[in-house]
């Protein structure tokens, strides 16, 4: 641009080597006013590509902050569903290891009850006790005794044997009770008692 106004200036001050003043002014003026026009024209494309600079870095700028925050979106997303998963597998094997504690325990606990001498035989002889205390022991037996469920072993035995031996007649069931017990020896009223005792 600037080679261009200078040939144009020099063209110019040729062309008015040969003419008169009136036309060298208004030739000068011509000169002038182009060499105006260009430097403006030159202003402006500077301007235009400075604007354009600009705006391509400010592009640039959004879009590289654009990628930054979806990245960082994307990597928190990330760990909280990682974090999400990994308390789910923490709590899925937490309720795994309990429901195996409770299962462990219920076989330990009947597997101790079937190595209790005469387990098996005090569950056997309460069967004819369940018509009045009821299967789980729970029963008031002919609405007036207290329920016999969890009662301690060692008291159960003790009232059976004195039913037994005609020596107690709570609720007037005295001679009804004598007649269960009649039967049982030692043994049996022992196992009886720690059976009903299990019962809770």
């Amino acid at each position: 641009m600037k080679r261009y106004l200078t040939l144009s200036m020099i063209a110019a001050a040729l062309l008015l080597a040969g003419c008169s003043d009136e036309t060298k002014e208004k030739a000068q003026q011509t000169v002038q006013s182009a060499a105006q026009d260009a430097q403006s024209a030159t202003k402006s494309a500077q301007q235009k590509a400075s604007e354009a600079m600009e705006e391509a870095k400010r592009q640039a700028a959004e879009a590289l902050e654009q990628a930054r925050q979806s990245g960082a979106e994307a990597l928190e997303a990330g760990k909280q569903k990682s974090a999400e998963l990994a308390q789910s597998a923490k709590e899925a094997a937490a309720e795994a290891a309990k429901a195996v504690e409770e299962s462990a325990k219920e076989v330990q606990k009947q597997l101790t009850k079937a190595e209790e001498p005469g387990a098996g035989e005090g569950a056997t002889l309460f069967a004819k006790c369940a018509g009045c205390h009821g299967s789980d022991g729970k029963t008031k037996a002919l609405e007036k005794s207290p329920a016999i469920a969890g009662m301690e072993a060692d008291k159960v035995a003790e009232i059976l044997r004195e039913y037994k031996e005609g020596k107690r007649d709570a609720y007037g069931m005295g001679a009804l009770m004598k007649a269960q017990v009649a039967s049982l020896n030692d043994t049996q009223i022992e196992a009886l008692a720690k059976y009903i005792s299990s019962l809770k």
